[in-house]
């Protein structure tokens, strides 16, 4: 595979002037370009500026999001196309004063644009102190049920963040065994895939990443289950069409804010409980043949960041670097 290495801040400023180019607003283009490198630096390169064009894309046809004032512990966001990256953030922004006192607040979110990975929005609300929980539909079925030949669900991802834990606890999945990305980055490479990932048009998994057509649920019925769940979470509850009905440009999204003092800690107690309780993973011992440490969800990934950020370079396939300088 044909790759380039650049400095990230040179990556950066290149995605920051192609969004700017396009109508972003400069506090956009920062968050936006922000959100795609934190996911290549994180190692999702299944989410990162080999995919940048759907943000540039996302720019066309946006209107302004309107938040309705927060009732009781719930707020609704009409995002009118809106920039999910901004809207995300912005609603979790207007919910959080009222945290303390509410406990827990329940933010929908309607006819979003992507805001990429939910991930970094949890990590947003968690950095400000509340447990988040983020179910994003992606506006369309993309995925088979087990057995099936033809899509029924969207690959809804969920996201958990877990404040005051050091590296921040951020679980970030999809309900698919893969994500889009990836089978786009094995075409890339000329690799062949893991037959799980996907299946052809007539419902048969492939190790061939060309020929997939519908992506395959994690863990078969669990996955499947999960996903028509956050789907009903994420779109129907929030108010945007699902299933056959859905469209990529109405997409919807749930998000939870938690007081970790909800039920009697303080900040304090339940920092302490959380932290030791992952603490123990690094006294599992490890199976033979397995090579160490036993890690949750965010650990690694933030290694994998510092590691990048130390090398002030990142190296990426070139048809993303391509992209971006025939833009400018």
């Amino acid at each position: 595979m044909s790759t380039i290495t650049i400095p990230i801040q040179e990556l950066k400023d290149m995605g920051k002037k192609v969004l700017l180019k396009y109508g972003a607003t400069e506090h956009e283009a920062e968050i936006i370009a922000s959100d795609y490198l934190d996911a290549d630096l994180r190692g999702r390169s299944s989410h990162g500026f080999t995919f940048f064009k759907q943000a540039v894309g996302s720019l066309e046809g946006r209107g302004k999001y309107e938040a309705a004032p927060l009732e009781g512990s719930y707020l609704h966001v009409a995002g009118n196309y809106d920039l999910g990256h901004i809207v995300a953030r912005e609603s979790i922004d207007l919910a959080l004063p009222a945290l303390a006192e509410r406990k827990v607040i329940t933010i929908g979110l309607t006819d979003v644009s992507r805001f990429n990975c939910p991930g970094i929005i949890a990590r947003y609300g968690a950095e400000r102190g509340a447990i988040t929980l983020i179910s994003a539909y992606g506006g369309m079925s993309v995925m088979a049920p087990p057995g099936g030949k033809g899509a029924a669900v969207n690959n809804t991802p969920l996201a958990i963040a877990i404040p005051h834990t050091d590296p921040l606890f951020v679980l970030d999945m999809a309900v698919s065994e893969r994500a889009w990305g990836h089978l786009s980055i094995a075409k890339f490479k000329g690799e062949t895939i893991p037959e799980h990932w996907g299946v052809d048009e007539e419902g048969q998994p492939t190790e061939n990443p060309a020929d997939v057509k519908w992506l395959s649920p994690l863990g078969g019925y669990k996955g499947f289950g999960l996903a028509l769940a956050l789907e009903i979470l994420s779109g129907a509850l929030v108010n945007v069409p699902i299933g056959a009905k859905g469209l990529k440009k109405n997409r919807g999204a749930f998000i939870q804010l938690i007081d970790p003092t909800i039920f009697g800690h303080t900040v304090e107690s339940f920092t302490a409980q959380v932290t030791g309780f992952l603490g123990e993973l690094a006294d599992i011992p490890l199976a033979e043949g397995h090579d160490g440490p036993i890690t949750y969800p965010g650990q690694a990934s933030e290694q994998r960041y510092q590691e990048a950020l130390a090398s002030g370079v990142i190296t990426l396939h070139h048809s993303a670097i391509d992209y971006l300088r025939n833009e400018l």
